[in-house]
């Protein structure tokens, strides 16, 4: 959309760390922002979600989301209230 991270965190209302950490696939995202980047961009949710968004605006396909990592640590998951580990 050629807009610089700094300027689409300003129009989203958002912290351009927060974008960053984003468009690199390090952290999920919530529907609402997702919500308010779209408003920034002047697109409907569902239109970005498309699996043919790419081709039908000329964007590069083979991009199509950032990787994600593994965490650095295991996530250590909390037992159901009443079950023993």
């Amino acid at each position: 959309m050629g807009l610089s991270q700094e300027k689409l965190a300003a129009e989203a209302g958002l912290d351009r760390a927060f974008v960053g950490t984003m468009e690199r696939g390090e952290r999920n995202i919530s529907i609402d922002n997702v919500e308010r980047l779209c408003g920034a961009v002047g697109r409907p949710a569902h239109d970005l979600m498309n699996p043919a968004f790419a081709h039908e605006h000329g964007l590069d396909e083979t991009v199509i989301r950032a990787p994600r990592s593994p965490r650095a640590y295991p996530v250590k998951r909390r037992a159901k209230p009443g079950k023993a580990e």
